[in-house]
């Protein structure tokens, strides 16, 4: 699992940046620095696995409510002057799209062909992922591929 966070937080900190730079970019302010953004993007990486695990998750409601009252939070820290909010919100936005790409897991009693023993009738085995976490993986992926590329573009080109 480890070999999936470090990713997912150094692209969530490329998404902070980005915003930022694209936000200073209009206001002709500084652009600062920092790790926040990548913080965000652990939150919205959490965010985004609880949706995409629902089905493992025993206490569901509390577990919304509770990441959704630290993230609030954190956003409404960020109104504070001289705090960056679009680097949050940007690190924010890449985590949750990198959560869904990063952080599956194979449904509940999904059983790899290399357990499963002789004379096992295959047409009865769940298949390893689900059908909306495919389609969360490629919308997650397509949307983050092209919101990067668009966002250095902009920057790139003045």
């Amino acid at each position: 699992m480890a070999v999936r966070i470090g990713p997912l937080y150094v692209l969530s900190g490329f998404g902070g940046s980005l915003l930022s730079c694209l936000h200073k970019e209009v206001r002709r302010e500084t652009v600062s620095v920092g790790a926040s953004g990548a913080l965000f993007g652990l939150l919205g990486a959490m965010l985004s696995d609880l949706i995409t695990n629902w089905t493992i998750y025993s206490k569901k409601c509390i577990a919304f409510t509770i990441l959704g009252i630290v993230i609030a939070l954190n956003l409404a820290v960020g109104f504070v002057p001289g705090v960056d909010n679009s680097a949050h919100i940007g690190g924010f936005i890449a985590g949750f799209l990198l959560g869904f790409i990063f952080l599956l897991r194979p449904q509940y009693g999904y059983v790899s062909s290399k357990y499963i023993a002789a004379g096992h009738d295959v047409k009865h085995r769940k298949p390893k992922y689900k059908f909306y976490q495919k389609l969360l993986w490629v919308t997650a992926l397509v949307t983050f591929v092209a919101g990067s590329l668009s966002g250095l573009v902009k920057i790139l080109s003045g």
